[in-house]
């Protein structure tokens, strides 16, 4: 939620064409296989100045296989922003090879606006996500 707005219908009214309505969080309760779940957690966790964040998956089967909405999260100067958001590209053959190509190749939403958070209440929101 952003300004108590879900995301995907955030995302899906500027691109309507796309059906991005009904994507969900990447919630780690969500999400069965252990190598997806650890991969999603260490982006979540990460204190990376630049970082390519799994945000939003399709529901049908809760994994990173199918439509995935990155955030380009960055860092700077005591804020927390998502410079841009984007539909991971990466083929099934990437994904085999390493979850790490998730946000390599992003069509990006360009215009989905640019968000800024405070940390602490980044930090508290990211801390419900990934609770185990």
């Amino acid at each position: 939620m952003i300004d108590e707005v879900p995301l995907d219908v955030i995302v899906h009214s500027f691109y309507p064409d796309h059906h991005l309505d009904g994507l969900i969080p990447t919630i780690l309760d969500w999400i069965d296989e252990p190598r997806e779940k650890a991969f999603v957690r260490s982006r979540y966790l990460s204190f990376k100045q630049r970082e390519m964040l799994p945000i939003l998956m399709c529901p049908d089967d809760c994994d990173l296989w199918c439509t995935l909405i990155i955030a380009e999260v960055v860092r700077f100067e005591g804020t927390i922003k998502w410079e841009r958001m984007g539909i991971d590209q990466c083929t099934r053959e990437d994904l085999i090879k390493s979850f790490e190509n998730i946000g390599t190749k992003v069509e990006w939403l360009e215009k989905v606006p640019s968000m800024t958070f405070q940390p602490e209440e980044y930090d508290s929101q990211i801390s419900k996500l990934i609770r185990e």
